[in-house]
């Protein structure tokens, strides 16, 4: 993984030439270590790749302050129940009360939401494999705490933090982050499915729809829809959808 972060370029121009290569040209560092060098199957280096990628989602998220938001799912009681028998039936509440999601604008749930969202699209990604990438990110960061001590200022007062109290932090932002994860039922949502196909979409729902990329934006609303309205009505969606797409509805 340190090859990996040392190796990966932030250069958006030196992405795109990276994707006018051949496709044996893309590959990364890590890929061409595994394959080319170790002789691994290419599969298992697609997966450890992903897991790397995966990790960076993880360690960006806890970084951008949503372990803030993980606690407020927590301290909010904000849940979205699967029936273990059928996925596809959900049941969310807030503080033991039950919440409408087509219609719930309470700023913690939609607050809360929002945090549903941004795991989902790290969650989808790595699928049954998120359990690694986790972990992974978890140990880059105690890693990077290493032997530092942090030093920083309260009203006038220097507070000093020791590397185990730094380490112990660290270790409650990801408990309190993977507690959220679960209680909010992202675990598995790798594997839902539309409300709609896109047959009804181009057939029923938005009828003046034109082929190409547009096609794609729509489908992906719908499963970010999806995502913030666990359990919402198909015609909670359909509405959304026409209303989101006017020109094609």
């Amino acid at each position: 993984k340190p090859l990996k972060s040392r190796t990966t370029s932030g250069d958006d121009d030196a992405e795109a030439e990276t994707r006018k290569k051949p496709r044996k040209a893309k590959r990364s560092v890590i890929l061409r270590l595994l394959v080319d060098e170790l002789k691994r199957p290419i599969r298992d280096a697609d997966q450890v790749e992903k897991i790397m990628n995966a990790a960076d989602g993880f360690t960006k998220l806890v970084s951008m302050g949503s372990d803030i938001s993980a606690l407020s799912v927590l301290l909010s009681g904000a849940k979205v129940m699967h029936d273990r028998e059928n996925r596809s039936k959900i049941a969310c509440s807030m503080n033991t009360k039950t919440v409408e999601p087509d219609t719930e604008d309470d700023p913690v749930w939609l607050h809360c939401m929002e945090f549903r969202k941004n795991c989902s699209e790290v969650l989808r990604r790595i699928g049954p494999l998120w359990r690694a990438a986790f972990i992974l990110s978890l140990c880059e960061q105690l890693m990077d705490a290493g032997n530092d001590e942090l030093e920083y200022t309260i009203e006038g007062d220097v507070i000093e933090q020791t590397q185990e109290e730094i380490v112990s932090g660290i270790m409650n932002k990801y408990d309190v982050f993977a507690a959220a994860m679960m209680q909010l039922g992202l675990i598995g949502i790798w594997t839902q499915h539309p409300l709609v196909n896109g047959g009804e979409i181009k057939n029923s729902i938005l009828t003046r729809i034109p082929e190409g990329p547009v096609f794609r934006d729509v489908m992906d609303e719908q499963t970010e829809w999806m995502t913030t309205h666990p359990g919402g009505s198909k015609e909670g969606l359909i509405e959304h959808l026409r209303a989101t797409f006017p020109a094609f509805a």
